[in-house]
This record gives structure tokens, C-alpha cells and sequence, in this order.
């Protein structure tokens, strides 16, 4: 075990699962509260249409990716405030443009020479310092929004209307939840691929609220939870030889209905 940190892209791929398992360890929990789960999904696959732009116009998918996601939440979430669609109807919509438009670039690139299975489900070998780097930044601005701005957020999860009226900024609070929401699945992309990150979006909360009820616990159960499958998936799927995003969400899903089970029993007994 200890050769494999020899290996540089490994060091890096360890690191970003690190980083990415808190990240999606305190995210999980607003998401889900806010039964904002298949909001992450769509934009997940929002992600596709913006890889495909930059293997269009030659640039690094990273940004026009981010930028497709983050327009796309934000869209979604303002249209969704105006009571024009419903959550549901613009992630569909939204979801189902991206895609399309993805499949129109690459049609439009002759012969690319690009690994698009690697962004759909994920590859180690892609991760460099720099996509540390941004985990990082990124991690310490969630936090510090969070530090400052939780109690008001919890305001707004438990009731939005009256967390307005009260005089909280509820709908620019939500749209910076939805702009780091988009963010972190950028930069998870990957290690975990487009098809397969909003598992993460949703397990780690679903694991904590086995475990406790108290917000504080479920956010540290749900933190630890996303860094051991993280790390531990990034152990199997280069000893097992298998694909690194689909060995991480498999061994994260197995494990929360494991421990779904143990609770049952522990409760029943």
C-alpha cells in the first residue's frame, strides 16, 4: 500500500478524494435537507453539454463545463423562485438541453482525439496539483460561508417563508447553495465522472441521518462517511483494476445499505 504513494497520480487522486469527501461530507447535508437531490443530478449532466464546448473550441473542459453548470443552477433556481417551473421541470428541461447540445458538439469536432469515458465516469490519472489546488480554495470558501452563514441557513431549510419575512437573504442564500453545488460537481468530474457524482450528492447526509438526528453529527458522520469511500474506492479500483468513479459510488451505496440494515436490527432489538 505504501508504494502506491510513490506514484504521483495517485498522491493527487488520494488528495482529491480527501478534499472532495468533506466538501461532499458538508454539502450532502443542505442538498438533501433542502430536497435538493435531483437538482444535483441534473446538473451533473448539465456538466456533459460544457465538456463537450471545450472539446469543441479546444479549451480545457474544466471552465466551460463550470460555466454550464453554474448558469444552469442559477436559471434553474431563479425560475423556479418566479413559480414559472417547478424544481423538477427545469432540471428535465435543462438536463435534457445540455445533453443534446453535447452530442451536437462532438458531432461538430471531426475526428477528436479525447476520452470522454474518462469524464463520464471518472479516471485518476487526470488529476493533477492543480485540481488539488481548487479543491482546496474551493473547500475553504464553502466553509467559511457556511461558519458564517448557518444558522440562517438552517433558518430557510426548516422554513423558507418565514426565514424571509424574518429578513434572511433566503434567495441569495440559495443561489450561492446552488453555485458551490455546481462547483464541487465540476471539480469531482474527474475522479468520479458526470454519470455517477450525484450518488456522492446524497449518500453522505443519508449515511448521518442513520446515524443521528442532531445536524452537527449528521454533517461529521455524513464528512467521514464521504472520505473513507473516497479513499477507500480509490484503493479497490486500482487494485482491483476497476473504473475509480463506479468503484466509489458502488462501495458508497453498499455501505450505506449495510449500515441501513445494522441500524433496522439495532433498532428492532
Amino acid at each position: 500500500m505504501i508504494e502506491l504513494f510513490q506514484l504521483n497520480f495517485f498522491r493527487n487522486a488520494f488528495m482529491m478524494g480527501i478534499l472532495l469527501g468533506i466538501l461532499f461530507g458538508f454539502l450532502s447535508f443542505f442538498v438533501v435537507m433542502r430536497k435538493m437531490s435531483f437538482l444535483g443530478a441534473g446538473i451533473a449532466h448539465t456538466a456533459f453539454g460544457g465538456v463537450a464546448l471545450g472539446v469543441l473550441l479546444g479549451v480545457d473542459p474544466f471552465f466551460t463545463s463550470l460555466a454550464f453548470c453554474v448558469i444552469s443552477a442559477i436559471l434553474i433556481g431563479k425560475l423556479a423562485r418566479l413559480g414559472r417551473i417547478s424544481y423538477d421541470m427545469g432540471i428535465g428541461i435543462f438536463f435534457a438541453f445540455s445533453m443534446a447540445l453535447g452530442a451536437i458538439f462532438l458531432s461538430l469536432k471531426k475526428g477528436y482525439s479525447f476520452d470522454l469515458m474518462s469524464y463520464l465516469f471518472g479516471n485518476i490519472l487526470g488529476v493533477t496539483l492543480v485540481d488539488n489546488a481548487v479543491a482546496l480554495v474551493t473547500l475553504i470558501f464553502f466553509a467559511a460561508f457556511i461558519f458564517l452563514f448557518m444558522n440562517r441557513i438552517l433558518f430557510m431549510t426548516i422554513d423558507e417563508e418565514v426565514a424571509s419575512v424574518s429578513g434572511v437573504r433566503t434567495e441569495i442564500l440559495d443561489t450561492c447553495l446552488l453555485v458551490f453545488l455546481a462547483g464541487i460537481i465540476v471539480i469531482s468530474i474527474k475522479i468520479v465522472g458526470i454519470i455517477l457524482v450525484s450518488a456522492l450528492v446524497v449518500l453522505p447526509a443519508g449515511f448521518g441521518l442513520l446515524v443521528s438526528k442532531d445536524y452537527r453529527r449528521v454533517i461529521l458522520a455524513g464528512i467521514l462517511f464521504a472520505v473513507f469511500v473516497m479513499t477507500g474506492g480509490l484503493f479497490l479500483s486500482y487494485y482491483l483494476d476497476l473504473p475509480t468513479g463506479a468503484t466509489i459510488v458502488t462501495s458508497g451505496t453498499l455501505l450505506y445499505f449495510i449500515s441501513l440494515v445494522i441500524v433496522k436490527r439495532t433498532a428492532r432489538g
